[in-house]
Formats: C-alpha cells, sequence, structure tokens
C-alpha cells in the first residue's frame, strides 16, 4: 500500500499536520525574534545617557546590570514556559509572550529612574523566555528528521534579515525622529513605540500557528515534573553538548547588541557625534555582523544535514572562536579596515554555533518532552548571558572595551574542546 506523501513547505518535508499556513507564521516570528531580541539592549546606552543622565564611565557597569537581572528572571522563568507550552500548546504560549513583550517595549523609554528601568526590564524579561522556548520548539516540531536542518537554516536566514533590518534601519529612528523635530527623549519614545506595536501585530500573526499541544506529547503531564525531564536529558552526552552550546553561543549574540554597540558609541561619541549619530554608527557595524550571518545560515544549514551533528558543532565553534579572538585583539573598533573583517568572522561563527547547537538538541530531543528540553536549552543560553552581562560589564569598564570579546572567544573554546572530546568518545565506541 503507497504511504502517504509527506508535505511540504519548498525543499522542507513537514511533520503529519503541519500546514504551509502553520509555517508562514512561524517564520514571521523567526523574522522578528532576534530584533525584537536585541533592539532593547542596542538602544539601552540612549535611554541611559538621554533619559537618565548615567556617565560614561559607568554605562558598562549599568548596562550589564541590566542584563544581568533580565538574565535572572529569563533563568527563573524559562524552564516553565516550556514545560507550559508542552501542556498547552505552543501557539498560545507564543501569543501571551509577544503581548507582553509589545507591553514592555512600550514602557521601557518612559522610565524616568534607574529602579522604573529595571523593573520594565523584568517585564521584557518574561517576554524573551516565553518567545525563546518557542522559536526553537517549533523548529524541532514542524519539519521530518532529514529536512531539519533546511528549515532551521532558512529560519536563521529570517532571523538574520530580520536583526539587519533592526541594526541597519530601526538603530537610526532616534536619528531621524530627531531630524523630523522630535527632542533626543521623544525621539527615543517613538523608536520603542514603534517596536511595541511590531510585538502586537506578531501576536496575532500568531493565531496561525498549529494549535493544540504537538504531537508526541501524551497526558497533560505536571510542570514540574516536565521541568525536571529537561534536565534529566542531558544524561545523553549530545543533549549535554548542545546546552553546553547554547550557554556560549547566546553569550555571542548578546555581546553583539550590548557591548559592541556600546563600545562604538563610545568612541563614536568621543569623536564628537551626536548621541543619534552614534547610535547610527553602532547600528552599521551590528548589521555587518548580522547581514554575514543571513549569507552563511543557509550554506551551514546544507552542512549540518550532510554531516555528523557532533561534527557539525566542533566546526561552529570552532569559526566563533576565531572571530570574537580576532575583534578582542583589535585596540581601535572605529577602525573600518581592521574591524570589519573580524566583524564578518563573527557573523559568520554566530550562525554556526546557534544553528549548531539547534539541529543536535532537534535531532535528540525526545519527542514527548520536547518543549521542556528547549526550554532547559534556554535556560542554559540564559546563563551564558548571565554571565557575560555581569562579568562583561565589570571587565568592560575596568580592564577595557575588547576584554569581554576574549572571555567569549574562551567560552566558544571550550565548547570546541568538548565537541572533539565527544567525537573521539563515540568514535571508539
Amino acid at each position: 500500500m503507497r504511504q502517504p506523501t509527506a508535505p511540504t513547505f519548498g525543499p522542507i518535508k513537514l511533520a503529519e499536520g503541519v500546514t504551509k499556513r502553520h509555517v508562514l507564521s512561524y517564520l514571521f516570528a523567526a523574522g522578528i525574534s532576534i530584533g525584537m531580541f536585541t533592539y532593547l539592549m542596542t538602544l539601552t546606552p540612549y535611554i541611559l545617557k538621554v533619559n537618565l543622565g548615567i556617565a560614561d564611565d559607568q554605562l558598562g557597569r549599568v548596562a550589564g546590570n541590566l542584563q544581568f537581572v533580565q538574565e535572572l528572571i529569563v533563568i527563573a522563568s524559562i524552564g516553565w514556559w516550556g514545560a507550559m507550552s508542552d501542556r498547552y500548546g505552543r501557539r498560545a504560549v507564543y501569543i501571551v509572550g509577544w503581548i507582553i513583550m509589545g507591553l514592555a517595549y512600550g514602557l521601557y523609554a518612559f522610565a524616568t529612574s534607574l529602579p522604573q528601568l529595571f523593573l520594565f526590564r523584568v517585564v521584557f524579561a518574561l517576554a524573551v523566555a516565553a518567545t525563546t522556548t518557542n522559536l526553537s520548539a517549533i523548529l524541532a516540531d514542524y519539519p521530518l528528521e532529514q529536512s531539519r536542518g533546511k528549515m532551521t537554516g532558512m529560519a536563521f536566514v529570517l532571523n538574520g534579515l530580520g536583526a539587519a533590518a533592526f541594526f541597519g534601519g530601526f538603530t537610526r529612528l532616534p536619528d531621524i525622529f530627531q531630524q523630523q523635530g522630535a527632542t533626543e527623549l521623544w525621539a527615543g519614545r517613538q523608536a520603542y513605540l514603534l517596536v511595541a506595536l511590531i510585538a502586537f501585530v506578531a501576536a496575532i500573526v500568531m493565531t496561525g500557528l498549529k494549535p493544540g499541544r504537538p504531537d508526541g506529547v501524551g497526558h497533560k503531564a505536571p510542570v514540574l515534573q516536565l521541568l525536571r525531564e529537561g534536565f534529566r536529558a542531558a544524561r545523553n552526552k549530545r543533549i549535554g553538548l548542545a546546552y553546553l552550546g547554547a550557554f556560549a553561543a547566546r553569550a555571542d549574540m548578546a555581546i553583539i547588541s550590548l557591548f559592541l554597540v556600546l563600545w562604538v558609541m563610545q568612541a563614536s561619541s568621543a569623536a564628537g557625534l551626536t548621541a543619534g549619530e552614534a547610535q547610527a554608527r553602532a547600528g552599521l557595524f551590528a548589521f555587518v555582523c548580522v547581514i554575514t550571518a543571513v549569507v552563511w545560515a543557509p550554506l551551514f544549514g546544507i552542512l549540518a544535514d550532510r554531516l555528523d551533528r557532533v561534527t557539525v558543532n566542533a566546526i561552529a565553534f570552532a569559526l566563533a572562536t576565531v572571530g570574537y579572538g580576532w575583534l578582542g585583539l583589535l585596540s581601535d573598533v572605529t577602525s573600518l579596515a581592521s574591524t570589519i573583517p573580524a566583524l564578518i568572522f563573527i557573523g559568520i561563527g554566530q550562525s554556526s554555533t546557534a544553528l549548531a547547537a539547534t539541529v543536535l538538541l532537534g535531532q535528540e530531543a525526545p519527542k514527548e518532552f520536547r518543549g521542556s528540553v528547549f526550554g532547559m536549552q534556554s535556560f542554559c543560553g540564559a546563563i551564558g548571558i548571565l554571565a557575560m552581562a555581569w562579568g562583561g560589564g565589570q571587565i568592560y569598564d575596568r580592564l577595557g572595551p575588547n576584554t569581554p570579546f576574549l572571555a567569549v572567544a574562551a567560552a566558544n573554546a571550550l565548547v570546541l574542546i568538548a565537541a572533539l572530546v565527544l567525537r573521539r568518545l563515540e568514535q571508539k565506541s
């Protein structure tokens, strides 16, 4: 008897019950997610200087502390969000997450004190936790195994295009609004309100996702049981490697939006640029990194479907180690000739590490606890950002703006070593 043909989305073979509408709704989220996650951080130096008047020699620590608090909340809640998505479905959690994110963006630029800013960052952290878990889990739910790398590559291309739009265009919004007559204060507020609107639109689009709980999930297990299963899954050494990879890969993404932007903004301001002009220049540098990731992601996605997934992780983290080490050794980040090649290499490494950890986990995660496993991966990523936000902020102000990049290079090198060790152990067994 002839087997029914699997549904497809272009070259991607989809799991049973997944339609093109479900995929398109998810790809919309993929297109805006990274930009939405990072834009608030990217414009934080602007808010600190313009809204609150924080001195330059304190910016690194304050920005790092804000990120530290955000990641504490993410760590505390992301496993719960992952378990809830297994219990009630990806669509419901995604809709709630985007609504919370819209509220966070709407409030953030109206903070008049540091305590208020920290409070609004907590709201944003809850949104990031809810949406991050589903961003990864759906990549495991929707494609068949033989198409996992292709769909992940497609999602990462859209991640990058969206982030490029935010870095290359949206970071210029304060400067554009000032040119149209807005004050520096209101230029920042208008930029954040526009992004808040995008988050609310995303909540509406998410109604097009596949309803109900994910396939393969049986009874509605208690949330604490789902959390425990996510932790226990690390007994599988490949899942453990994916968790470790998430620690470094998420720190990779945070350092660009947090410390690269801050470094470029301070150097540009010292050269006499306004806050809006300095923000635009910082966005341009981040754009170079992101657009490189866009171009590279589909190529690496094809590679990920052809090689052993542990080998893919070793290659990815080797690339990232070189890129961040290169940038960390530079003395002048405003030099185009020396900085752009390093940023291109970082873009390659950044997309490679994120994709490699995701496809490895998608291959190994048990269907019945997939949301919990991806929630735990996001938890490990949050730990990585937490360490980089606090530690990076300290060494940024005390040892120099290049030192956080050297620290991230070291973290990527540790994952590279772990992947090589696991590869060796599997070859012997």
